[in-house]
């Protein structure tokens, strides 16, 4: 799989469920991310992300999970096919 396609997947994912909560309460899961992910995480990195303009590191997909309390990021859309 290549990296463009990981990027793609993982924006998917990330807007998937985005969509699923309020629009005001984008930026109160932006900061959390942002907080919990640490010093080299910055609101624009997470926005790049959401965008598809780079991959999400897998430490920083394990925290998205376990803020948004459910898989956003199911392992099956990333095995080869």
């Amino acid at each position: 799989m290549t990296a463009t396609q990981i990027r793609e997947i993982d924006a998917r994912c990330l807007n998937d469920y985005l969509a699923t909560i309020p629009a005001s309460d984008h930026r109160f899961f932006v900061r959390k991310v942002v907080s919990a992910c640490g010093e080299g995480v910055k609101q624009k990195t997470f926005y790049n992300w959401k965008a598809g303009c780079c991959c999400i590191p897998d430490f920083c997909k394990k925290i998205i999970e376990k803020i948004a309390g459910c898989t956003v990021f199911p392992a099956e859309l990333y095995d080869e096919k």
